[in-house]
């Protein structure tokens, strides 16, 4: 691929890879290096088969994650200082003031339903993408949609 392309998909898709990849982390320099080392994988083994580069891309987050949950099996909560750099690249990133009460609402929500969320409305993809990124069928991510909506209505009613 010519560096021109490369660049423009990394303009084009970084800013959402590292959103993605900050609500399954929950910490930037993870999510950074994940992203970073994505984009390397995700071109180094794109092939002409590839309809959507975004959601190969967020295939290969998703799995480098997971890849690196499983080496470390770290299951502790966020330090303190951590937790509120965290908020304070939330606030940065998602700057209107009506998506800070929902995104908190989202990330009170179960780590697949805030997935499932995450990547249907931030990142716009279809259920289809979203069920060969997460692995689960079609209408199994409309249930996840449908009781994470639900769920989100009654965190944001209160």
């Amino acid at each position: 691929m010519k560096s021109d392309v490369i660049e423009e998909l990394f303009k084009k898709h970084y800013n959402e890879a590292l959103l993605y990849m900050l609500s399954l982390s929950k910490d930037r320099s993870v999510a950074e290096e994940i992203v970073s080392e994505a984009f390397f994988k995700a071109l180094e083994t794109a092939d002409g088969e590839i309809r959507s580069f975004k959601s190969w891309l967020f295939t290969v987050c998703r799995n480098l994650y997971y890849n690196e949950q499983r080496r470390t099996r770290r299951c502790e909560e966020l330090p303190e200082e951590l937790a509120g750099e965290r908020d304070a690249l939330i606030d940065e990133i998602i700057r209107r003031e009506d998506y800070r009460a929902l995104y908190r609402a989202i990330d009170l929500l179960p780590q697949t339903q805030a997935e499932v969320i995450t990547l249907f409305y931030f990142e716009r993809l279809s259920v289809k993408e979203i069920a060969g990124i997460t692995g689960k069928t079609p209408d199994n991510v409309k249930v996840i949609l449908c009781r994470a909506r639900e769920s989100l209505r009654k965190k944001l009613e209160v």
